[in-house]
């Protein structure tokens, strides 16, 4: 008891943990909250397109008066308005270029003018389009919609004391306090069991925690069977018989166990969202593709923390891999929307072209524009830098002998109580 005494109360024990754990106490929410609390008060540039369509009629230019004063109004800091056709507009939605636009169908100048004449048949009805991108996730929509409603609203009101009537007629005034309705909707909708967008950030975060947990698990089980540590299950204490490897060698042989892992694990979870959960997969061999190379990628860049850092490689690995990647993924928030230190981090940060090649695969049909091919090349980067940091690493470790993992060529440490006593 006086050991287990003397070991508890000495701040080698105690110190050095409790200090992490405040440590993490401010910076988790310092990366989850800092970087996605307020969307609104951070959006920046925010890529809008605005469409004027060919007016069928030419008897007055109400529409060109809409999109000019929309333009005009709306928060240029928050909001990129890009003028363009019918046809960009459809090819940049359908590519993640833009995150919506405001339409104005070809027909709006002549119901327009139909509200100021005394006409036969049904009551104009004039509309503007809010097209939005399902696929760019809710919170872009909701962004989009928030930004842009508003200001169309306003616009809507205004534009209907300019409008002279001709002869005045109590409908007509009354149809002219609104001159026209705002429309919100998908221009392309996702099918079914997508999240409403969101089913690509849950699936990158699945093959992220795969890769990562993975190399968690693979690391001390391999040095377990090397003899290099112990492995216990519950009570029971297993010590093998140790096999003295370099540095360099128990990191290759724990890259092929990744690497072997990796196909099987995309499987099974392609199977499980696929079939078990009706997920749409319209591209399945391709997913499967990228999703191996993913984990690979990833855990290959995990187990090559363990082997640099050895203890704190989890928290290194956490950070890097799962908090500060989910933050500026642009998986659930878009990069527009988060602080810029979150933007400047997505540039390396592996999580955000994950999100776009698993957004392209399930969302885009694959297209050219949609960023694929630049995902698989980040991934490969990823994957590459991984491995060549650990092959030089582990290399360079293994020339130091004192940095040998053989525990009977290691200088001797202390023992707890020899320590303890030394500090008195």
């Amino acid at each position: 008891m006086r050991i287990t005494h003397d070991f508890a109360r000495h701040p080698a024990t105690w110190l050095p943990p409790l200090l992490l754990l405040l440590i993490l106490a401010a910076a988790l929410p310092a990366v989850y909250l800092g970087g996605t609390i307020n969307p609104s008060g951070n959006l920046r540039d925010l890529p809008i397109g605005i469409v004027v369509e060919p007016q069928t009629s030419t008897a007055n230019n109400a529409a060109d008066q809409i999109r000019d004063a929309i333009s005009s109004a709306v928060n240029h800091n928050a909001i990129d308005l890009i003028p363009m056709t019918a046809q960009d507009e459809q090819q940049k939605i359908g590519t993640g270029k833009i995150f919506g636009a405001v339409r104005i169908p070809a027909d709006f100048n002549a119901e327009i003018a139909r509200l100021t004449t005394v006409a036969a048949g049904p009551p104009a009805r004039a509309v503007v389009h809010l097209d939005t991108a399902p696929a760019t996730g809710a919170m872009s929509t909701g962004l989009f919609t928030g930004q842009v409603a508003p200001v169309i609203s306003a616009v809507d009101t205004g534009f209907g004391k300019t409008i002279a009537l001709d002869p005045p007629t109590v409908s007509a005034a009354t149809a002219l306090a609104t001159p026209f309705a705002v429309l919100t909707a998908p221009l392309e909708p996702l099918p079914a069991h997508t999240g409403s967008g969101t089913s690509i950030f849950y699936y990158a975060m699945v093959l992220v925690l795969l890769g990562f947990v993975g190399a968690s698990v693979i690391h001390p089980i391999v040095d377990s069977a090397s003899g290099f540590t112990p492995s216990e299950l519950g009570p029971k204490v297993q010590r093998r018989q140790y096999t003295h490897l370099p540095r360099l060698h128990i990191l290759l042989v724990k890259w092929s166990v990744m690497i072997a892992a990796a196909p099987l694990g995309a499987g099974i979870i392609q199977l499980v969202a696929g079939k078990g959960l009706d997920m749409p997969i319209p591209a399945p061999t391709q997913l499967f593709l990228f999703s191996a190379s993913t984990i690979a990628a990833i855990g290959i860049g995990a187990l090559t923390v363990f082997a640099i850092f050895g203890a704190f490689a989890p928290l290194v690995n956490m950070f890097f891999f799962v908090a500060l990647a989910m933050t500026s993924s642009a998986g659930t928030i878009p990069l527009q929307a988060i602080p810029q230190f979150f933007r400047v981090i997505a540039t390396f940060e592996p999580m955000r072209p994950i999100i776009t090649g698993l957004r392209s695969i399930l969302y885009y049909n694959s297209s050219p524009l949609s960023g694929l091919r630049t995902a698989w090349i980040h991934v490969a980067i990823v994957g590459g830098i991984g491995a060549t940091t650990g092959l030089v690493a582990t290399h360079l470790f293994d020339r130091v002998p004192s940095f040998t993992r053989h525990p009977d060529l290691a200088k001797s440490a202390p023992l707890p109580s020899e320590t303890i006593d030394s500090a008195r």
